[in-house]
């Protein structure tokens, strides 16, 4: 609903002013990560096409953690 989409929205928002924060830690080199540049398409995606009733990523997170071990990678 538009409440929650809302909220999403407000949460990304407060997110982008204060991810530099890790960045000035030295907790990482950047944040140019795949996921959270897609985050900011979710609300808009929802908006026009509605949710993905009965999906699930589980195949998807297992795959990852496939590949990453393959690499050496840890999660």
């Amino acid at each position: 609903n538009n409440t929650t989409l809302g909220y999403m929205v407000a949460a990304l928002k407060e997110f982008h002013q204060h991810k530099n924060y890790f960045i000035e830690v030295q907790c990482c080199e950047h944040l140019n990560l795949p996921k959270l540049h897609s985050l900011m398409h979710y609300v808009e995606s929802i908006e026009l096409f509605g949710t993905t009733d009965n999906y699930s990523t589980e195949m998807f997170e297992q795959l990852h953690i496939d590949f990453a071990n393959m690499a050496g990678v840890p999660n």
